[in-house]
This record gives structure tokens, sequence and C-alpha cells, in this order.
């Protein structure tokens, strides 16, 4: 996995058609997000899925001209594309051709929201962590990753993992929070970057 770029860099990376790394990275953050936003208005999984390719392809026709300084935050942009994408795809249904008039109200009263953007924050949180623990196991101990991942992840209590790998509660406490702190220091320098 590729170092997680910043928000506003990654944009700049799809840009260029040749980056097939950058779609990568994006593909591994925004599409998931796109995803839950397609099943949030209920959407069925095929149909998510559809929605979530339609909402790949209209970004990458039209990333080359968006301008966060004229278009705004990019997640607002997205959210909304991923919400219009889900509002054709319900339109063009032969047996749902019209949408009955509490949906339709619905869609036309609450245009992309503050929730919706909340879902690609929580995906790119996603990804940076999954980079992050990716980065330090590999170089950490496993008796020491297996104390933070058993404690952090799986929510273990710091007795069960002492017991599980036969050292004390605070040889697992300590791990958890070194292993932790390096995690929180890869992350750090991506978490400022909003668009």
């Amino acid at each position: 996995m590729s170092f997680p770029d910043t928000r506003v860099s990654l944009l700049h990376r799809i840009a260029d058609k040749t980056d097939s790394m950058a779609w990568m990275d994006f593909c591994a953050i925004y599409e998931t997000a796109v995803y839950r936003i397609a099943r949030k208005y209920g959407l069925q999984d095929a149909d998510a899925r559809e929605v979530s390719q339609e909402v790949l392809l209209r970004v990458s026709r039209r990333i080359d001209t968006f301008d966060v300084s004229k278009n705004g935050r990019f997640r607002a942009w997205l959210s909304t594309v991923a919400r219009n994408s889900t509002i054709d795809l319900i339109r063009s249904r032969p047996r749902e051709k019209t949408l009955d008039r509490h949906t339709q109200e619905s869609f036309d009263r609450f245009p992309a929201s503050e929730s919706d953007m909340k879902i690609f924050v929580i995906e790119e949180q996603r990804e940076q962590f999954r980079w992050a623990a990716e980065s330090v196991r590999s170089c950490e101990s496993e008796l020491n990753w297996q104390a933070f991942w058993r404690t952090s992840v799986d929510g273990l209590s710091g007795q069960a993992v002492a017991e599980q790998l036969g050292i004390s509660v605070g040889a697992v406490y300590v791990a958890r929070c070194r292993t932790l702190a390096k995690i929180k220091r890869l992350i750090e320098p991506f978490r400022g970057d909003a668009s």
C-alpha cells in the first residue's frame, strides 16, 4: 500500500490519468463511502455498486476541471455527485420511473447532507489507520503488535491479553501505548487537510 496523500494532493494526482497508484488510493478511500451513501438512500447491494462505479467514472471525467477554490470542498461535491447518481439510478428503473411524492420531496428537501460528507471523513480515517497500522506492524515485534491489536481493535481486556500472551498486564499496556503512539505519529500530518 502506498503512502496516503493529503486529500488535496491526492486530487491533483488523480487528475493525472497515468497515475494508477493515485486511483488505487482514491478508490480505497472513496468507493466505499459512495457505496454507503447509495445504501443509505435505500439501494440494494448491486445497485449501490453500480452507483459507485458511475460516480468513479464521473470523477475521472471531471477531476481535471475541479478547483477547490471555485467548487468548494471536494467531499461536498462528491457527496452531491453520489446522491444525484443514486437518484438517477432510481429514476431510470422502469418500475420506479416516478418516485412517490414523499421520496421525491425528501430528495428535494434534503440536498447532500452533512452526514453524507461524514461518511467520506470516516472512510478516509479508516484508510489512514489501515495504512499506518500496516506500516507500524512491519517494524513491531509480534508480541507488541498482538498486545496492541487485541486490546485496541479486538476490545479485549488487558488482563485477558496478558494471560493469552504470557506477559504482565503492565507490559500489555506499555506495548499498546507505544504502538498506538507510532500509528498516531504517522496519521497526524493528514488530519488537518480538509477538502
